[in-house]
């Protein structure tokens, strides 16, 4: 099953530049990360294979791609001179101070599975069972993964942890 990538990207291209903003908090990376997403999303059309509706496959795609762009930008922190302000993105579960603490802490303790799902579930809001859904695991993977994360940050856990009832 191959993809009208020009149909998705009229259709769904401000979800994907609103979930590039949302993790990224810089409105040009925000732009060059939703682009980066349909080119993949182009290249790889034809590997499709329609387990998952257009927009979660748009959506697991672009979370990805925003992953990698964070671990990059970790790994090569560069000064950006004449870059506008971050924008605050308050469309999320958490508020964006909460948000941009739970990113800074999932990039250092956890693997890309565990990123993922920490970012669909309290980012995005969404239940185990259809995080698992997206990233094709079990909601009880889902459980397990924040479990792990959650007892690694036990000794010195972040307010947002603290808030949230597991």
């Amino acid at each position: 099953m191959s993809l009208d990538v020009e149909k998705l990207y009229r259709r769904y291209g401000d979800m994907v530049l609103g979930r590039c903003r949302s993790l990224l908090g810089n409105d040009a990376e925000a732009q060059d990360a939703m682009q980066e997403v349909f080119l993949k999303v182009h290249r790889y059309q034809d590997s499709f294979r329609g387990e998952a509706s257009p927009t979660t496959y748009l959506f697991k795609v672009t979370t990805t791609t925003c992953l990698n762009r964070m671990r990059t930008r970790r790994r090569k922190p560069e000064e950006l001179y004449d870059e506008p302000p971050p924008i605050q993105v308050e469309d999320t579960m958490l508020t964006a101070t909460a948000t941009r603490d739970l990113l800074s802490q999932v990039m250092e303790l956890a693997d890309e599975g565990t990123q993922q799902a920490i970012l669909f579930l309290f980012v995005d809001g969404g239940a185990h069972r259809e995080v698992g859904e997206v990233l094709g695991v079990s909601a009880a993977a889902i459980r397990k993964r924040i479990a792990t994360f959650r007892n690694r940050l036990k000794n010195n856990p972040p307010p947002w942890l603290q808030e949230v009832d597991w």
